[in-house]
This record gives C-alpha cells, structure tokens and sequence, in this order.
C-alpha cells in the first residue's frame, strides 16, 4: 500500500468498526499477532504494512479496498455463512444469530429496524411448539436435511443445543430497543407453512397441529401487549420500566423483505436476506445511509401502533387472530 496517507486511513476506517471499549491497539496486536509496540508503529504510520497484513485486516474488518482507495465503482462488499447441513448447520445459524445480538448489545445506543416478511425468528423462541414447528419446517423443507425427509412433527425439537440458543436469542432480543414494519403479510407467512403441513399430513397428530396454532395466538397477544406497552419483556413476565423500548408500524400497501438494520452512535450495519435463512451484512456507510433512509420512509407511511393507535392496533392483531380461527375449523 503506498503512502503513510492511505494507511492513516485504513487503521482509521477499522478503529470505527471496532467498539469504543476495546484497546485499538490490543486489537490490531492480537489480529495481526504481533506485538503492541510493533501496531503502534504501524498504526502511526511509522512501519509501512504489508500486503500480507493488508489482507488480514481487509478479511477481519470486511473492508473494500477499492472504496477505501475511492476507486468510483458501485461495489458493495457483504459477508456471511450459508447455511448447509455439512459446512454449516442450522445450530450454527442459530449461533450466528445469537453472537450478532450480543453484539449489538455492545454497540453504544444500539436500535434494531426489521421490515417483515416473516414474524422475526426471535419472536417464535418463547412457544416451544411453535417453535419446533419452525426449525422443523426450515430444517425439512428450506434446507432438506434427508434425516427428516419422511419424518412427522411429533411437536418437539430434540436438539439440545439448538433450544439452549433459542432462549439466549429471545434474552438477547428482549433487551435491544426496536423497530418493526408489519403487516397481515407477516403472519400469512406462517400460517401458509402450517397448512401445507396439514394438508401434507406432516403433522404426527391433530392435537400437535392445534397446539400450534394456539402458540401462533398467544404470540400474537404477547406482541398485542408489547405494542401496547411499548417495551418488550418476556412472555408472562411483568413489564419492567427498564425494558427496551419497541415500535411497531403497520403498512398494508408494501411487502416487507425480512432486512434487519442495526444503528448504534459508533456503527451502522445492513442485513440481506437471501435464500431462505441465510443472511449477509455490510457496514458499507454508502449502504447503510440508504438503508436507513429507506426505512424511515416506509416508517413515514405506516400507521404506529405501539403506545398510540388503539383502534388500529386492536383491528390489525383482531384480524389475524381471525384468520388463525379460520384455518383451526378445517382440522378434522
């Protein structure tokens, strides 16, 4: 890299990715093992980094060199794993999920925007049926794991490690202020996996089947409350005045793509969905500023429903709750 100018802004550009509480040069020594004398020199521009470091750093930090070089081009660097049965298992979606919300926790003044497609996978955590529904469903059908390829849902999920994740995401999740754009589209999305379990006959019994749909209910009363309250907490825990505040916008006129947006005073990060589960990330500022500005757009056209908004509020959770009744009178 050529110039003590472009290496200045290098170090620069990964001091405002690392979090403030962290030593930047601990840091940079443990990265790049070498040590704190030796990153100091570096850092301050006295030692010239090698290509080789370059490149440790531009793979630990997800850096784009050519946008650090303001090479004009539209590219947009994002990282993240792709969930497979072999590489990359649905335990370790579940870990990746729960490592990236504590890390948000980190962050200074974190708040979490989602624009849903789907009800968010944090919500499903505390419904162990319902919740057992979805991992069978995403692990049978989504990623096709041959073990489950004629198998029933008999209602539970075995996987030990997978539940321990689930109520550590919904912990995580409880305490990292919010944002969330619904609309009816959101629920449809489940009770749509539902029926074509039931008309699939996947489900071991209908007494399974029931029980999760009245878990699909109860999470959308415990929502209702949130809403209502304007805090998340824990279902059929006491609300706290310290918990995290949570925002809900309905907007019928656009489909949601299930992007979670993370804004902090220290960092900006953008997730993608794609593929079904899998997601990627950037904390490109290009990125990210349009994202945000996106989101406050679609925010300025959706109805507010947490704190204020009642009728609406009561019409919109009425609605599908109705809808749940609906699909519970074709079970025999």
């Amino acid at each position: 890299m050529a110039g003590h100018q472009t290496q200045t802004l290098l170090f620069n550009h990964i001091k405002s990715k690392i979090p403030s509480r962290l030593s930047f040069v601990d840091e940079i020594a443990e990265v790049l093992n070498i040590s704190n004398d030796s990153a100091y020199r570096r850092i301050r521009g006295e030692k010239p980094i090698g290509l080789d470091e370059i490149q440790v750093l531009c793979n630990k930090y997800h850096i784009s060199l050519d946008q650090l070089l303001q090479i004009e081009t539209n590219t947009v660097i994002f990282s993240g794993n792709k969930v497979d049965r072999l590489s990359f298992g649905f335990d370790n979606f579940l870990q990746d999920v729960e490592n990236n919300l504590r890390s948000f926790k980190m962050l200074q003044n974190p708040h979490l925007y989602s624009f849903n497609k789907d009800i968010p996978i944090f919500h499903f955590m505390q419904f162990p049926e319902l919740c057992a529904f979805k991992f069978f469903f995403w692990k049978r059908t989504l990623l096709s794991y041959p073990e489950l390829a004629k198998q029933q849902f008999n209602g539970e999920e075995a996987d030990k490690e997978a539940l321990g994740s689930a109520k550590n995401i919904i912990e995580l999740y409880t305490q990292v202020p919010s944002t969330e754009i619904w609309s009816e589209e959101s629920v449809h999305v489940t009770i749509r996996q539902i029926e074509f379990y039931r008309q699939s006959n996947i489900f071991a019994d209908k007494q399974i089947l029931l029980k999760v749909y009245a878990q699909l209910e109860e999470l959308l009363n415990h929502i209702e409350h949130e809403a209502e309250t304007g805090r998340k907490f824990l279902f059929n825990t006491p609300v706290s005045q310290n918990a995290a505040p949570y925002d809900i916008y309905i907007n019928e006129c656009l489909i949601g793509d299930n992007s979670v947006f993370v804004r902090a005073d220290d960092r900006q990060i953008a997730f993608l969905f794609h593929n079904g589960l899998n997601f990627t990330s950037t904390q490109d500022k290009s990125f990210c500023d349009y994202t945000y500005k996106h989101l406050q757009n679609i925010i300025s056209k959706s109805t507010h429903i947490s704190l204020v908004g009642e009728k609406e509020r009561s019409m919109f959770f009425n609605t599908l709750r109705e809808k749940i009744y609906e699909q519970k009178k074709k079970v025999n």
